[in-house]
């Protein structure tokens, strides 16, 4: 039998990503015309160092099959919001960069995102909570990273 008091933690970090994948989807990402996971993948580029990365390193940020990655970059390097490079260090490597027409799409991304957080993140917690917050959330993810069991990369997006 399920005991609901260990299910309780889970459940409310379960939901309370659903729901903030639901509001960014429903406000933010419509200003783009584009697939969350696209987005997903320009956000992480983003934030990476140097604001590039390998495939594979993209794979794991987003919990994506290769497979999926793959097609993804495919995506948006056709629409030209991304372009592959090969790697100096490893030439059979490949490495994934922002174009300056995937900044002009997190240009107009950026204002709604941030707007959804500040709303339903910022303006409800407090800077003191919010730090608390994220030091809970990334102890959890460092036990999740440290367990010998890792979770299967699937298909679906991460949402910014």
């Amino acid at each position: 039998m399920l005991d609901p008091a260990i299910l309780r933690p889970s459940g409310a970090i379960l939901g309370t990503q659903l729901g903030l994948a639901a509001e960014i989807e429903s406000e933010a990402v419509p200003v783009t015309g584009l697939d969350p996971t696209i987005l997903d993948l320009l956000v992480r580029l983003d934030l990476s160092p140097d604001r590039q990365a390998r495939a594979t390193h993209l794979c794991s940020e987003l919990n994506l099959s290769a497979a999926h990655m793959s097609r993804t970059i495919d995506r948006a390097e056709s629409d030209g919001l991304i372009e592959r490079r090969t790697d100096p260090t490893d030439r059979r490597a490949r490495i994934v960069t922002l174009t300056p027409a995937g900044d002009d799409v997190l240009g107009r991304f950026a204002p709604a995102l941030h707007g959804v957080l500040r709303r339903v993140v910022h303006d409800v917690l407090t800077p003191q909570e919010i730090d608390v917050l994220v030091g809970l959330l990334e102890r959890i993810r460092s036990a999740c990273d440290a367990s010998t069991v890792q979770p299967a990369h699937h298909e679906e997006s991460s949402h910014a």
